[in-house]
């Protein structure tokens, strides 16, 4: 069981999903509004994924060409 629980949350949008609700669950003091978790999680999901490109483009750039 706990290896499932692994590969969910290695998984890049469900840890992001589990993260904005752990955060919103904090700041409002209990369960978060379903809604708000979907939009937090979906812009921590699309910032990641740019992060992720930012990072593989510059490592193209810096590789030497065949």
């Amino acid at each position: 069981m706990s290896n499932d629980l692994d590969e969910i949350l290695d998984d890049l949008f469900h840890g992001c999903a589990f993260a904005a609700f752990v955060e919103l669950a904090f700041e409002c003091r209990g369960l978060p509004d379903a809604e708000a978790t979907r939009e937090r999680a979906f812009r921590y999901f699309e910032e990641e994924l740019a992060r992720k490109n930012r990072l593989r483009d510059e490592r193209s750039a810096l590789e030497p060409a065949a």
